[in-house]
């Protein structure tokens, strides 16, 4: 009871006795922000996304570098899994066959529609009616496959029934002399050099040998993809550079996981015979989870599914990968170019901006003149030559599109620090003695924050974009990551045909640039006091 007098008398208290609650621009904001109902179904959407694609390798999802030629183009399923589409797919192509050759009769008019729809490059039309007449006539006596389509037949199914994938999820090493079980992942690659040769039965100086030179060569090709055009001699000059710069533990590494690589291997194919042969006996039971030995030191624990029992939600690409997976992992790399670049240039721009508006003179204008030479450069233009020249990986794409971004903002900010930098909330802060820094961003920053989150919410689909338009020109995104854009891209060819690869991206692009300019737009009217939209 003391305890709360105590906390009554220590709060601030109004004419009518009643406690003062305090408020701030934040609380306020988050109050009307809620009263905005597109702007919160924004904000859940965005929120969403952002832990779909950070804990993407969480999701019990296929790897999305995960190739398998067997399921290219495989269209999206709910029910149907990968065997099915299969069959079903070299089904289409031998009663197609079959309508050619003859030996499917269907009427003239059928036959007539068929033809109309070759011309007019609709394909699925033609399989989907060559497979449906071929199934009634199949079942009614009046068709029958030759003995070659029946054999083709034949070995696809019990290429279905058989084939299987095996994980190693993690490799183990009994020490001889202590019994003591090693995680080959947590092992150095010395370690990991020696268990590789007793694997092999050579001596471990070969196997030295052999690894510091894959280091050499793959160092080198990396080099070789990212800066193109060199002579060799100049490849060789700058391999000893990369080797320097990668230093010991980077070489290490490399090495480390070019070992784990070859035992893991090695086991997969042991472990392959070992299945194979129970398939064959009939005793194999799908999916498998077990532990294996491979010789008296080495075991593993492995996972075994059916190859073809997969289910593809969201279909396959061109290399038989999930498309529900990389359009997740996909948006890891999205949503990450929009948010860092434009919090990179909102970061700078708010930084000069605010700078050149509050002090003025010679700074201003030198900042400025700097603003209007960039403005006059080609935007696109100068990332695809700072792509070309740096290399195309994905930290060279976030500064690439951060690098001249910033100038809106810049020029934004500085007209509103320079309309603020009079008022009366300012002149109090200087008559206090406070410093230059702490009015700018303690003061004068947070009074232009709608316009600010305004340009940042709209900066993040701006940039989803460009880095779409990048991949699509071959200089963004590299395979065998993806992102919207690189998805998008690489359905074009094909979006007759195929068009699930091109739609499912689309669509998740869509909704979330809808959602952020949903939020965004919240955010404005919410940070806004002023605001005529505020509820």
């Amino acid at each position: 009871m003391n305890l709360t007098l105590k906390k009554h008398e220590e709060s601030a208290i109004n004419e009518f006795d009643q406690v003062v609650v305090g408020n701030s621009l934040t609380k306020d904001a988050w109050r009307r922000l809620k009263k905005n109902k597109m702007a919160v179904i924004g904000m859940i959407v965005v929120i969403v996304y952002s832990l779909l694609a950070a804990f993407a390798m969480f999701l019990p999802i296929y790897p999305y570098d995960q190739i398998i030629l067997d399921h290219r183009h495989l269209p999206p399923t709910l029910t149907k899994n990968a065997g099915t589409l299969m069959m079903e797919a070299r089904l289409k192509d031998l009663y197609f066959k079959a309508w050619k050759g003859g030996s499917l009769i269907v009427t003239e008019q059928q036959s007539a529609k068929i033809k109309t729809w070759i011309a007019a490059n609709e394909t699925n039309k033609v399989w989907d009616f060559c497979i449906k007449e071929g199934e009634r006539q199949k079942q009614a006596g009046t068709f029958t496959f030759s003995a070659a389509d029946q054999r083709t037949i034949d070995r696809l199914q019990e290429k279905i029934d058989t084939e299987f994938l095996i994980d190693v999820d993690k490799m183990f090493y009994t020490d001889g002399e202590t019994h003591k079980k090693h995680n080959l992942a947590k092992m150095d690659w010395e370690e990991i050099m020696v268990i590789y040769a007793d694997l092999l039965g050579v001596e471990a100086a070969i196997i030295e040998e052999q690894v510091q030179e894959e280091v050499r060569t793959q160092v080198l090709n990396n080099y070789k993809a990212s800066t193109p055009d060199l002579s060799d001699a100049e490849y060789a000059a700058n391999l000893d550079l990369e080797l320097q710069t990668l230093g010991e533990k980077g070489i290490a590494s490399i090495a480390k996981t070019n070992l784990l690589g070859k035992i893991k291997t090695s086991i997969t194919r042991s472990a392959e015979r070992e299945l194979k042969k129970e398939i064959s006996e009939g005793t194999a039971s799908f999916p498998i989870d077990r532990s294996i030995k491979i010789n008296e030191f080495l075991d593993a624990e492995i996972t075994a599914t059916k190859k073809h029992d997969r289910r593809y939600y969201l279909g396959t690409d061109y290399s038989g990968r999930d498309m529900l997976s990389r359009i997740i992992y996909g948006g890891q790399v999205s949503i990450a170019i929009g948010l860092i670049g434009s919090l990179t240039s909102v970061l700078i721009g708010i930084i000069l901006g605010a700078i050149a508006g509050y002090v003025g003179g010679k700074v201003d204008f030198i900042l400025m003149r700097i603003v209007d030479i960039m403005y006059g450069l080609p935007y696109m233009l100068l990332v695809i030559i700072f792509m070309a020249i740096f290399g195309r990986n994905i930290m060279n794409l976030f500064v690439a599109l951060a690098m001249v971004s910033w100038l809106t903002v810049a020029r934004m900010v500085r007209g509103q620090i320079m309309s603020l930098k009079n008022s009366e909330y300012v002149e109090a802060a200087r008559s206090m003695g406070a410093s230059t820094g702490r009015i700018i961003f303690r003061h004068m920053v947070p009074n232009s924050l709608s316009v600010i989150i305004v340009y940042s919410t709209l900066r993040v689909p701006a940039f989803i974009m460009q880095e779409s338009f990048l991949s699509f020109l071959g200089l963004g995104v590299q395979a065998p990551f993806a992102s919207w854009g690189s998805l998008v891209g690489d359905a074009i060819n094909g979006m007759t045909l195929y068009p699930w690869k091109l739609i499912f991206p689309a669509i998740a692009m869509t909704i979330f640039l809808f959602a952020m300019n949903f939020f965004g737009d919240g955010l404005r009217d919410a940070f806004d006091p002023q605001s005529k939209n505020q509820l």
